[in-house]
């Protein structure tokens, strides 16, 4: 597939962009360049991962991946000759692999599945009832594993090392530590793979360098507050990416802000109070989405799947995240970041805190546009799911996971499923 989508671009730029051709090894190095960002960003989403991700997403990958890919070279390409190559052409181009992907996408995943057969699953789980929810996640992976049997870390010993043999893959969901380790050392021992749900102390170790005492090995975990010198970079990226996002995309707020007044009279930004780094709050900007009288009633809620406070318009900026763009004036302030997690209300904030007190622990970092949870969870995803995946974040902070994490929001933005409300008799994502 890769090879082929190469070969596609390389006979589009010989017919639509022959002025552009080289003599000889010119050729070689701008396809070498074109082949470099297709597998860079290939590898940031997620396109080669075949037996990870649904046909539907794979091919999202790739449509994403290559109209990045052919965007960049058409650039490089334009400042070689100088001038704006007629667009026609890469258009044509992209059009044309897509057309080829589809076909190969199936195939390929076909023929994965054929050399990978289902694998017999063994859940091993804890005391707490939650754990078997997983269940469900799993059973939806249905071309990749087929669950055997569920077994509670109570069992014997000698029972639970048994089934492990007797399967392929193994589920420890939260299973107690001294447990855990004993049956993560035997599914080592038999070469079997396990996935085990992280805990909190997980996730901590998550990003945690190996130091030394002496001749003793010891775990460090990262600290969550980045030096001096990457702040700084950090801040002067997200100044520069909010004023070319706000130069650029200017037309489009601008029909957005005409189109939320129109619609019903009524301003079109909404403001809403939110924290960030440390517990502070600050006003966050929206484009309205909802009526003008959606909380009336003064208690705070998020939205939920079939939420009739949100008009129709509201509906359509939703998806496609355009009720978002106001908060880039947010990051040019100061108070939120382009990356980072997603600043929640102070009234839902102390409700998860109630039930989940490391939940404030998401502040040690300034409040972001997109995020980790984000790009890997959704808006409905469980608040102590969401901890777990802003806590990665924050322990494996660098500037270059923000500058991927950015490049992945691109394809979030064609992922429905991503803004799914909560459940329709919830006021917060606690159900």
């Amino acid at each position: 597939m890769f090879f082929a989508v190469l070969a596609i671009f390389f006979i589009g730029q010989t017919v639509f962009y022959e002025e552009t051709l080289f003599y000889f090894w010119g050729n070689y190095i701008v396809l070498l360049l074109y082949a470099a960002y297709l597998y860079f960003l290939g590898r940031i989403y997620q396109a080669f991962r075949f037996g990870s991700l649904r046909i539907s997403e794979l091919i999202l990958s790739w449509t994403v991946c290559l109209a990045v890919t052919n965007t960049l070279q058409y650039l490089v390409l334009s400042l070689l000759e100088m001038k704006l190559l007629p667009v026609v052409g890469f258009v044509a181009v992209l059009a044309a692999q897509i057309i080829l992907v589809i076909p190969l996408t199936f195939s390929i995943d076909k023929l994965y599945y054929y050399l990978n057969p289902v694998q017999k699953a063994l859940i091993i789980h804890g005391k707490d009832k939650k754990s078997l929810e997983y269940r469900a996640a799993i059973e939806k992976q249905h071309k990749r594993f087929e669950i055997s049997s569920v077994v509670s870390q109570d069992e014997p010993q000698e029972k639970m090392i048994s089934m492990i043999q007797g399967s392929d893959s193994i589920f420890l969901l939260d299973v107690g530590d001294g447990c855990r380790g004993q049956l993560l050392e035997h599914c080592f021992r038999l070469n079997k793979r396990v996935y085990i749900l992280p805990t909190f102390s997980d996730v901590l170790l998550n990003a945690a360098e190996i130091t030394w005492i002496s001749d003793t090995p010891m775990f460090l975990p990262k600290s969550p507050e980045p030096d001096l010198g990457t702040r700084v970079v950090k801040r002067c990226m997200d100044v520069l990416i909010a004023l070319i996002a706000i130069a650029s995309l200017s037309w489009l707020m601008l029909i957005t802000w005409i189109a939320t007044t129109l619609y019903d009279r009524h301003n079109a930004i909404y403001k809403q109070v939110r924290m960030t780094r440390g517990g502070k709050t600050f006003t966050l900007y929206k484009f309205r989405s909802m009526r003008p009288d959606a909380e009336d009633d003064g208690i705070p809620r998020l939205t939920s799947r079939d939420d009739k406070r949100i008009t129709p318009f509201g509906r359509l900026i939703r998806k496609t995240r355009i009720d978002e763009l106001p908060q880039l004036f947010n990051v040019l302030g100061g108070s939120m970041s382009i990356v980072g997690p997603r600043p929640e209300r102070p009234e839902i904030a102390e409700q998860y805190e109630k039930i989940y007190p490391n939940f404030p622990l998401r502040t040690k970092v300034k409040a972001g546009l997109t995020g980790f949870a984000q790009i890997h969870g959704r808006y409905n995803t469980a608040p102590d799911e969401k901890l777990f995946l802003d806590l990665m974040y924050i322990e494996r902070f660098s500037i270059w996971q923000d500058l991927k994490l950015m490049l992945q929001t691109l394809k979030v933005i064609f992922k429905s499923s991503s803004t799914e409300g909560i459940a329709n008799d919830s006021i917060t994502a606690l159900k």
